[in-house]
């Protein structure tokens, strides 16, 4: 890491201001369908219909369909924002990020992580783009972790499937409550506006199900519900267990603006026991009575603005259309200088939870397999750029 730019997370935030986060703004919703296609439209939109209890969430687990591991980068979301730029409707605001949900959440809930991570960063058209760095030995250890917890991870999904009613309908055949066998490919997206102190936010994130009747147009976030399943609580352990993984529950939710998580609590076997509806805003009051406190939101808030802070303060300033003013929008200049596009200056945003976050400059990287930098569409940069 030479030259890197150090972070280490403060053991106190305790004389500090909290710093605002923006309530999102819902801009653009997005399907994935199930061959994987994306239609901009909520086609795979699911309703909220609550679980039966008793239901075995291993039902269809021999039918499931699951989404084939390809790194997808950043597309549904620019393509996005490319869709609502051609619309002439107004997309991000510059000067901040854009990324996933899930990256955004990874930032928030760092100072209680055990687990480090990396992220790659580069700067276009006023804004800094952020995605995971996921090198194939990263993914190979991921895969077999996953492969190791597969039948939770799918009574998680079963659980959705007995929680919604899709557009279609429920099919006639299958047990009481179950919207359909799980296809991991099917999702539907939201893509907000928010801010983390005076730094703006655009992120997509999936969305469960909303809460309305079924067909009835997206209703906007505050309809919005995440789906989660626990194991039953049976003792003191359990229950400090459970709180603390209400942390990465209520940031996934209070960043996009989802206002309620039902937390499907099951038994080992996958029979669904019970269920239960938080209140997003209320759940750090909720684990605040805990003793001892399993995490605090301000810690996390606080860290949100620093990594933002530096990303804008040290990724931006590289942006080729600030350091090559004269290339948007002349093709003819670009072209002269023996590229079709100018490299990304492409950034690396490291945490170890142990020394916590450094941020240095991986190199400069042209289009590699059609990607701008390795991570951006060349079609989309051009766009960005208008260099058509």
């Amino acid at each position: 890491m030479p030259n890197s730019i150090h972070f280490s997370i403060p053991k106190s935030f305790s004389s500090s201001i909290v710093p605002a986060y923006r309530l999102p703004h819902l801009i653009h919703t997005y399907s994935h369908l199930p061959s994987r296609a994306i239609t901009h439209n909520d086609a795979s939109m699911a309703y909220y219909s609550p679980a039966p209890i008793g239901c075995n969430l291993m039902e269809g687990f021999e039918r499931r369909i699951e989404r084939e591991d390809e790194d997808e980068h950043l597309d549904g979301l620019v393509e996005s924002l490319e869709v609502m730029g051609r619309r002439a409707e107004k997309g991000e605001r510059g000067g901040g990020i854009i990324t996933w949900r899930g990256m955004l959440t990874r930032l928030l809930i760092s100072p209680y992580e055990r687990d480090g991570w990396e992220m790659t960063a580069l700067a276009l058209d006023g804004s800094v783009y952020l995605e995971l760095w996921d090198p194939p030995e990263i993914k190979a250890k991921r895969k077999a972790d996953q492969a190791a917890w597969e039948d939770q991870a799918y009574m998680g999904y079963s659980y959705e499937s007995f929680s919604t009613i899709p557009v279609e309908g429920r099919p006639e055949d299958g047990p009481e409550g179950w919207g359909g066998d799980v296809n991991t490919n099917v999702q539907v997206r939201s893509v907000v506006r928010s801010a983390i102190g005076n730094i703006p936010l655009c992120m997509a994130g999936e969305v469960d199900c909303v809460k309305a009747m079924p067909g009835v147009p997206n209703p906007g976030l505050s309809s919005c519900i995440e789906l989660k399943t626990n194991k039953v609580i049976t003792n003191a352990k359990s229950d400090l267990i459970f709180h603390k993984k209400l942390l990465k529950h209520w940031a996934q939710s209070w960043l996009l603006g989802i206002p309620e998580v039902v937390v499907g609590f099951r038994t080992d076997a996958g029979t669904l026991a019970s269920q239960e509806t938080f209140e997003t805003a209320k759940i750090p009051h909720l684990v605040a009575y805990q003793r001892p406190v399993p995490w605090s939101p301000n810690p996390c808030l606080h860290t949100l603005y620093s990594i933002c802070s530096l990303l804008v303060a040290h990724v931006l300033p590289t942006d080729p259309l600030v350091t090559y003013p004269h290339i948007r929008g002349n093709p003819a200049r670009v072209e002269a200088t023996g590229s079709v596009l100018p490299p990304a200056v492409v950034w690396r945003l490291k945490f170890d939870p142990l020394t916590g976050f450094d941020l240095w400059v991986s190199g400069e990287v042209g289009v590699v397999d059609g990607r701008w930098g390795g991570v951006l569409k060349e079609e989309y940069v051009k766009w960005r750029m208008d260099l058509h």
